[in-house]
């Protein structure tokens, strides 16, 4: 569509006088903001990424649920704080779950968690860790529509379940990691962060930590994303005015006094690297922080091209933070390690 406009656009100016064709330009630049502006949240939040494709059920055979994968798993109905029910699956591994680790699992910004499902069989036969992945507010099962605020409410019920998940047996609540992928990673960050203010006003010690969070090519904010995506917007004043997003991640990660393990497709076409490497320098508060980056990983591949080091950097990461062991603060790179200038 786009490109019928374009052409129609040029035939036009062939033919027409110089300030016609200025009057154009300006009206296709015009339509082409005025598009962006009105349909921000659409663009950020697609819970369909084909027409007819919402549901898990409607996926690809292979794609529709763990048991697709040979995974036991247990579907969960959540009730989030201003009452819509939010569809998670649960997806313990074979033996010994309640002493394992446990991700909590947050997809980036397209599809519902069906597509994820060969990503969850490999995090249970690589890292032999429990998954608990939920689909956003208006993705999926999942009733409402997606916002910043929802997103987190999203998140914070998913905890809560865990949570009581630990205090009947179910799962170590002393190992629980969060993985977030994109806007994924955003949602992590803003969970870590609104678990850390609410321990302060709380103060009680027996209440449960996160373990550590893992971020794949994610974003330092959405006004930096749209820098990135559409330059003809990279104006501050435009984006105050008109930009209704914001995942401030970077404001965010400088207060998490979490571990974090960081990972970076080199090819990623969506966020571009430094991102990784920026939020990875803002994480000060934290007692460890790794960064990892693949070589041959774009935005949504990198967990499959990264070969046995995407793997063997996580189980290292979820071994050290589960035993408290803040020692080694690395960035690897082409499995090359290489010191971080902050040490522990």
């Amino acid at each position: 569509m786009n490109a019928v406009v374009i052409l129609m656009a040029v035939m036009l100016l062939m033919n027409t006088s110089w300030y016609v064709a200025v009057i154009l330009i300006f009206g296709v630049i015009l339509f082409f903001l005025v598009n962006i502006i009105m349909r921000q949240e659409s663009m950020l939040y697609v819970p369909c990424v084909l027409p007819g494709v919402q549901k898990p059920n409607d996926n690809p055979e292979g794609l529709r649920s763990p048991s697709d994968r040979g995974l036991t798993y247990e579907d969960v109905v959540l009730e989030t704080a201003d009452k819509l029910r939010i569809h998670a699956w649960f997806i313990p591994v074979t033996e010994g779950s309640e002493q394992a680790p446990t991700i909590l699992f947050f997809h980036a910004n397209a599809g519902n968690i069906g597509l994820r499902v060969p990503n969850f069989a490999h995090i249970v036969d690589k890292l032999q860790a429990n998954v608990f992945a939920l689909d956003y507010r208006g993705f999926g099962h999942s009733d409402g529509t997606p916002s910043e605020d929802g997103l987190i409410e999203d998140a914070l019920c998913a905890w809560r379940w865990l949570c009581n998940a630990g205090s009947a047996g179910r799962l170590d609540v002393g190992r629980i990691f969060v993985f977030g992928r994109s806007l994924g990673g955003a949602v992590a960050v803003a969970l870590a962060h609104k678990l850390q203010e609410r321990a302060k006003v709380d103060e009680d010690e027996t209440t449960p930590r996160l373990c550590g969070i893992i971020l794949e090519n994610t974003f330092v904010s959405i006004s930096a994303v749209v820098d990135a995506l559409f330059p003809i917007l990279a104006f501050e004043s435009l984006k105050a005015r008109f930009l209704r997003l914001r995942w401030e991640t970077v404001n965010r990660i400088t207060t998490v006094q979490v571990p974090f393990l960081f990972l970076t497709g080199e090819k990623d076409e969506m966020i571009p690297p430094w991102h990784s490497k920026h939020l990875h320098q803002q994480a000060k508060l934290a007692p460890m922080r790794r960064h990892v980056v693949f070589p041959e990983g774009s935005h949504n591949d990198t967990w499959e091209r990264g070969g046995d080091l995407y793997w063997e950097c996580q189980e290292d990461f979820i071994r050290d933070c589960s035993a408290g062991d803040f020692s080694r603060q690395d960035v690897i790179k082409d499995a090359s390690f290489i010191d971080d200038s902050k040490k522990a």
